[in-house]
């Protein structure tokens, strides 16, 4: 069971492409107000809103790259987990996993997973697979069920 590449690429460049869309308002506002307009009569935006526009982008942006290192792709099996990043592969032994933990108020189900021995944490998606109710998020997937059950087993 492998994780789901959307919801990966979406975790991980989703917080770039805003911010720099963000970033861009203010920018093209400042180069060229003429072409800022409403309802067809250009108007000059106020300096206090282009300045939250473009800290609100550059706040997305400083997300993407504090996270950026973080967000994986795994593979889960029965005996180890296979974590993905880039080109570089990590084999873990289910025994090596310190904490695997669901992220509840993030959809798609989001887990954050410790591995002993190793200072760092990852964070992955196991697909669309569940539901969020006033928040709170359930994994309804396969991978999320034999996680679920190793936890139990390893005592994770």
């Amino acid at each position: 069971m492998e994780s789901g590449k959307e919801a990966y690429y979406g975790f991980k460049y989703l917080p770039l492409i805003i911010g720099a869309v963000l970033i861009s308002f203010p920018v093209f506002n400042y180069i060229s107000p003429e072409h800022a307009t409403v309802n067809g009569e250009p108007v000059m935006l106020e300096f206090w809103l282009l300045l939250v526009i473009l800290l609100c982008g550059c706040l997305l942006i400083l997300i993407f790259l504090y996270f950026k290192d973080s967000y994986v792709m795994v593979e889960i099996g029965k005996q180890a987990i296979r974590i993905k990043d880039g080109k570089e592969e990590l084999l873990v032994n289910w025994i090596d996993v310190e904490s695997v933990h669901l992220l509840h108020f993030i959809f798609p189900p989001l887990y954050k997973l410790r591995i002993k021995g190793l200072d760092d944490y990852f964070l992955f998606t196991t697909g669309r697979s569940g539901f969020q109710i006033a928040g709170f998020t359930n994994d309804l997937s396969e991978a999320g069920e034999l996680i679920n059950k190793k936890k139990g087993e390893f005592g994770i």
